[in-house]
């Protein structure tokens, strides 16, 4: 078999092996309970249309439900008005919302301003009967016409919300690249967190596979075969250069961008032998990182920068390692099951999540990377795999084939909130989560 076929073989096809060993694990799961926040109609400026005001007022009310941390309180409960009657007058009753078990209201006022929207908004503390926060404002040229940004007006305030109770930003407001083959070719796709909005980003009627975003939500690394071998894109949407990442023709897998400095690990295949190596996103200072004769792939980037986790073939069965940048060194982080892949470091450090095989199909785990404590994630009879972090590292997104063919899913760390975000699109795969756009 050639070096390149072995390597993509590795790096997509572990859903075909079957084994009879299961993982040994621990169960650690907690549950808590949601902020429950009343969420008042927004006051409306002269000339801002009360359907505008009411797809706004939805898409918040989606936005704080999404982040598992924040859910609206019916407004049928409300003792107090369903509406901020006036926006200046920062007094509250909050008696009546504490009645009603509200943790917290929120009010606010949409108003037109320089041919776009203006969102102003406060949080009170029920509780305590305190501002939660400074009263603050989000603005935008779109106008009312601008469904899309109205939705993510309305999230980036829910994300708000949840930084508020918890000193994280939400993510409602982010995005998702992910692979479609919903056109009959694998193209990427970019969708909002919830699933909303998908958007084809390429269309060159070849395979397309493995998007990664950069630090900044800016540009996306994926591979494609347009060329005729695989090669790593950048696509960018702002000032970055977009085309062919390296101009060798190695075969190369998948790029992943590092979190700081501008660097990629490339998965890629020379001299008959696939290794990972680092190389700058201007295509320059390319370096070997492994240098082993095994098949190394799937690299993803501790959140300082400093550490690669990867899959090695080395010991004979795909198991997953972690090396240290500066020293060198690798050691073994998987022992136990047959066939470990597709690790992605969470953004906080403190776990790695990855695909093992568990019986005749892929189920996910949590391990640390320090220790190599153990637990399940998700455990279903059909497939899960090609695990994601959201970038406040509380959702895991996931491909599952659960429903026949396979779809992007998300659930929160502890296993809990489970939600498709794909329906009727194809077969999806390979979702990579962004950071916050602003």
């Amino acid at each position: 078999m050639p070096a390149w076929l072995a390597a993509l073989w590795l790096l997509i096809a572990a859903a075909s092996a079957v084994a009879e060993d299961r993982l040994q694990v621990d169960v650690d799961q907690g549950a808590g309970r949601a902020y429950r926040v009343a969420v008042q109609h927004f006051e409306r400026g002269p000339g801002v249309d009360p359907e505008l005001e009411e797809r706004f007022h939805q898409a918040l009310i989606s936005g704080l439900e999404y982040s598992g941390i924040a859910e609206a309180v019916s407004p049928r409960a409300f003792l107090g008005p369903l509406e901020t009657r006036d926006y200046e007058d920062a007094s509250f009753q909050c008696d009546d919302w504490r009645a009603i078990g509200a943790d917290a209201l929120l009010q606010g006022r949409i108003e037109s301003a320089d041919a776009g929207l203006r969102i102003r908004f406060r949080l009170f503390d029920s509780v305590r009967c305190l501002p939660l926060g400074k009263p603050h404002r989000y603005q935008s040229e779109a106008g009312p016409s601008d469904a899309g940004r109205i939705g993510y007006l309305a999230r980036r305030l829910a994300d708000e919300v949840v930084r508020r109770f918890t000193g994280q930003r939400g993510v409602s407001s982010t995005q998702i690249a992910f692979v479609s083959d919903r056109g009959g070719n694998k193209e990427v796709f970019i969708m909002g967190a919830d699933g909303s909005a998908p958007t084809r980003v390429t269309g060159n009627g070849d395979i397309n596979l493995f998007p990664s975003w950069s630090p900044d939500a800016d540009s996306l690394a994926y591979t494609s075969y347009k060329s005729g071998r695989p090669d790593v894109w950048l696509l960018s949407r702002g000032a970055r250069r977009n085309g062919p990442l390296l101009g060798s023709r190695d075969a190369k897998y998948r790029g992943v961008w590092a979190p700081r400095n501008g660097d990629l690990a490339l998965v890629m295949s020379r001299e008959g032998n696939t290794d990972i190596y680092l190389v700058g996103e201007n295509g320059r200072g390319l370096r070997r990182v492994t240098r082993d004769r095994s098949i190394e792939t799937s690299p993803t980037w501790s959140p300082d920068g400093l550490r690669l986790a990867y899959v090695s073939d080395r010991s004979g069965s795909p198991q997953l390692y972690v090396r240290d940048l500066a020293s060198g060194k690798s050691r073994r982080l998987t022992f136990e099951g047959s066939y470990n892949a597709s690790p992605a470091w969470s953004p906080t450090g403190e776990w790695i999540v990855y695909a093992a095989r568990s019986g005749s199909n892929f189920d996910l785990y949590l391990i640390d990377p320090d220790s190599g404590y153990t637990r399940p994630l998700v455990s279903h009879p059909r497939q899960d795999e090609e695990p994601a972090w959201s970038p406040d590292g509380r959702k895991v997104a996931f491909v599952s084939s659960r429903r026949g063919r396979t779809d992007i899913y998300v659930v929160d760390v502890d296993g809990r909130n489970l939600r498709r975000l794909t329906a009727d699109f194809g077969n999806s795969s390979n979702p990579a989560w962004a950071s916050w756009l602003d």
